[in-house]
């Protein structure tokens, strides 16, 4: 028997916490799509985003009242029954303007007839017995005590302790859980932040500068970006501030010969020629086609278009018309990589990673860095990046370089703005959530030295 009432913000939310269980889908592409498909109104959006990424995000602690009041392990429900018994648990735990009886009997209309019952009948438990179920913090093992609080995996708290100690890492997988703010990025080829800024006040929208780079605007009234002032006019791209503060680690300048490897959707790209003022040339690069045609249309909006783009696997040599590219004055390198420090946005990636993640990729990072970097000139830059924090991804993968004696580690530090300096310690550029509200990159600065 179909599903009923599926047309709601409860049933597209339901569609896409499935898929990203099934199919390993990411949330924010399923949440664009179910917006643009679905005729919702204000609220019913604002719920469905609630509930879809809600879910995802605390979906351990979830688990762990659900099977306080459910006479087997939720992974043995079929994936329909146990996300809509999460989602009715999210409602009852975390959304407080709910009423509970409301949660249960809209949540329960989402069931096939067979599932019903039990539905029903665990999420009255739940609501009935709420102040009286087992709390996380009575669990007895630190690992799995703090993996359901925060809703982590026990590997992925695990390592957090270590490197960071267990006070520090708390406050790390308690800013996991938060929503990212909408951070900006202002296309000086059109405006300056000044004026983005007054545009946003003169249409009542709370925004303030970002609070480390010049670039950056943070918008306090989320929504959709599309429907911001000056979106239809190119005055803007969103992008994390800690992202552009890695472009401008890479200080690009008009004339200069540069390539974006790993480029795709081309956040970075669109920035480097930014920078650039479009004078000079800049080689886009990424082995996923379908992921680079996004470049195209954002280029059209924000008017940066006349770079180069190259598809190809990028741990192979070069190759743009039949041949090999000049050397370029400065690389990018935004590795692909373990995702750990964007969790934020991400929630997906705590349930669909895995530690042997970490090693794979940290083998294709020293091969696309092995391989890149003979294309950068005597005395050119790179920079090498990653939206994650893990020692395997970041310092080690460097050090492979480093180590030849070719290229030397420079200090990022004099070629930051004075704002962002701080964020610099030993070489290092590095955000965490919890401490600047940014997304947690590494990213290290490169000089080739022979």
């Amino acid at each position: 028997m179909a599903e009923a009432r599926k047309e709601t913000a409860r049933g597209f939310a339901l569609d896409a916490i499935k898929r990203v269980e099934k199919d390993e889908a990411h949330v924010d592409r399923l949440a664009d799509h179910y917006l643009q498909k679905a005729r919702l109104k204000d609220p019913d959006r604002r719920l469905f985003s609630e509930l879809a990424y809600g879910v995802i995000r605390h979906r351990r602690i979830l688990d762990f009242y659900i099977e306080q009041t459910l006479d087997r392990k939720i992974s043995q429900t079929d994936l329909t029954t146990r996300n809509i018994l999460r989602l009715g648990a999210y409602q009852l735990f975390f959304l407080d303007k709910i009423p509970p009886r409301a949660a249960v009997n809209e949540t329960v209309e989402l069931s096939v007839k067979y599932a019903r019952p039990i539905v029903n009948a665990v999420l009255r438990k739940l609501s009935e017995n709420k102040p009286r179920l087992k709390s996380a913090d009575d669990l007895p093992e630190l690992m799995q005590r703090l993996g359901v609080k925060y809703s982590h995996p026990d590997w992925m708290v695990e390592r957090f302790v270590k490197q960071f100690g267990e006070e520090s890492a708390e406050k790390f997988m308690s800013a996991n859980n938060q929503k990212a703010d909408l951070c900006l990025r202002v296309n000086t080829m059109r405006a300056n932040r000044d004026d983005l800024l007054r545009l946003l006040e003169k249409e009542r929208i709370k925004a303030r500068p970002g609070r480390f780079c010049p670039l950056a605007v943070v918008v306090e009234d989320r929504g959709h970006p599309a429907d911001l002032p000056g979106y239809k006019q190119g005055l803007f791209a969103v992008q994390d501030e800690a992202s552009q503060l890695v472009v401008m680690m890479l200080t690009p300048k008009p004339g200069e010969r540069v390539l974006d490897a790993c480029a795709a959707p081309g956040t970075k790209t669109l920035e480097i020629f930014q920078l650039m003022q479009k004078k000079g040339t800049l080689v886009c690069a990424d082995v996923n086609e379908t992921r680079l045609r996004l470049v195209r249309p954002e280029a059209q909006r924000l008017g940066l278009e006349g770079f180069e783009m190259l598809v190809q696997d990028l741990t192979g040599p070069l190759a743009a018309g039949g041949k090999e590219p000049e050397l370029f004055d400065k690389i990018l390198i935004d590795a692909p990589c373990s995702g750990l420090g964007t969790i934020r946005r991400h929630p997906e990636i705590k349930w669909q990673r895995s530690p042997a993640d970490i090693s794979k990729l940290a083998d294709l990072q020293k091969r696309l860095m092995k391989n890149l970097s003979r294309y950068l000139s005597r005395g050119g830059t790179l920079v090498y990046s990653t939206c994650t924090i893990t020692g395997e991804e970041n310092q080690e993968v460097v050090s492979a370089l480093t180590d030849s004696r070719e290229f030397g580690l420079d200090d990022p530090f004099p070629h930051l703005p004075e704002s962002a300096r701080p964020l610099v310690k030993k070489d290092v550029f590095q955000t965490l959530p919890h401490l600047h509200s940014a997304d947690g990159f590494t990213a290290f600065r490169l000089r080739r030295v022979r």
